[in-house]
């Protein structure tokens, strides 16, 4: 899926965003610029979450794109838990058996700060159980 364009575009957005100390998302409503409504919410200069496509919501597997502040590391932020095990799980179901884990197990990156998933309108698909 390609990220949704940033820039001049206006548009109402709704996004899920993940906070470092909260595991359940807060729905945000932005009406206005989509590179302002992502800065706003991920508290800096938005850049792509690589892989993060998917999540898992209510049962179903919904095309997404996720973004970050890429200056959080940098800046101290707190790492997202949370936001880094939906990567992780992600990255799974798009075939990357190890997803973010080194081969001696060890986590290969985290994401920290703010995170906001963007909702595909495509059509969903149910999770496999198991």
């Amino acid at each position: 899926m390609r990220e949704p364009p940033l820039g001049r575009q206006r548009s109402a957005m709704e996004l899920l965003v993940f906070y470092p100390s909260d595991a359940h998302p807060k729905t945000r409503h932005f009406d206005g610029p989509d590179a302002l409504a992502l800065q706003q919410a991920v508290g800096g200069a938005a850049g792509v979450v690589p892989g993060f496509n998917s999540i898992a919501l209510q049962g179903t597997i919904q095309r997404c794109v996720a973004y970050w502040d890429e200056g959080a590391k940098q800046s101290g932020r707190p790492v997202n838990v949370w936001a880094t095990t939906l990567w992780h799980m992600a990255l799974r179901r798009d075939g990357y058996e190890r997803g973010l884990r080194r081969p001696d197990g060890k986590s290969a990156d985290w994401l920290a700060g703010n995170v906001a998933v963007v909702l595909s309108a495509q059509p969903s698909r149910r999770r496999r159980a198991g």
